[in-house]
């Protein structure tokens, strides 16, 4: 095992994964069997947050030595081997942080899958014919009447950016404003898989008028909802694409 003296493990993970794993579960399992004073925290890849920066803000501000993160994902994200390793380079020189952060190999290296494969088919399994057959709601058949369509973007960069506060407050926002949630000048918003231009996160792109914004702060996007979604006028120095066949902002 890693010498763990005076560190910090950072379980690093999705919100969604099964309740008895769960990442807060998991950290209390683990506590008691590693060196006395050894912190465990957690950080997710998804909406829920913390994310992993903030974390590590949070131990750094608080003096620790050093943080090992440990990606706790089954199966893990392909991507993470190309670029957490950079990104979390990236937060060391910008915050100039005494604090070493290590990247530890993924956990599912080490699982037992057959395993667990033959555990879970000791218990007894749902007959598929004892539900009810459904492909979902009626209602969502029909397109709801809306003028334009926000995609945002939660990748593991963006995210990794601060994607998913930003994107609950945009929510919010859109909430305060009823032209914006219902009728005829509704914006629908919706969550995205990467839109590609992570160096420019957390991005979103506002439908139809293919207005990509980029370097999303909160700040940025009130500006966006008051001007560009209930004035018509995008907000130009947020703007880093337009669509061709648009007119530019």
């Amino acid at each position: 095992m890693l010498d763990l003296g005076g560190q910090a493990v950072v379980l690093y993970g999705r919100a969604a994964f099964d309740r008895s794993q769960a990442l807060p579960a998991l950290a209390d399992d683990l506590r008691p069997t590693l060196p006395a004073g050894t912190r465990v925290e957690w950080a997710y890849a998804d909406l829920a947050g913390p994310s992993l920066p903030d974390v590590l803000d949070r131990l750094a501000a608080e003096e620790v030595r050093e943080a090992i993160v440990v990606t706790c994902m089954v199966p893990a994200d392909p991507s993470l081997s190309t670029w957490l390793a950079g990104a979390l380079s990236q937060w060391s020189a910008d915050r100039k942080s005494p604090m070493s952060v290590r990247i530890a190999a993924p956990a599912e290296r080490a699982l037992d899958m057959a395993g667990a494969v033959r555990c879970v088919l000791r218990h007894s399994a749902v007959e598929v014919t004892s539900v009810a057959p459904n492909l979902g709601k009626p209602g969502w058949s029909k397109i709801p009447e809306h003028q334009r369509q926000v995609f945002f973007c939660v990748g593991a960069r963006c995210l990794h950016r601060g994607a998913e506060p930003l994107y609950q407050h945009l929510r919010a926002r859109l909430k305060e404003h009823r032209v914006l949630s219902a009728g005829p000048r509704r914006a629908m918003c919706a969550r995205s898989t990467c839109l590609f231009p992570c160096n420019l996160g957390p991005v979103m792109v506002v439908h139809p008028d293919g207005a990509w914004y980029g370097g999303l702060t909160r700040e940025r996007l009130d500006k966006i909802v008051s001007e560009h979604l209930l004035l018509n006028r995008p907000v130009q120095e947020a703007v880093v694409h337009v669509t061709p066949g648009h007119p530019d902002p």
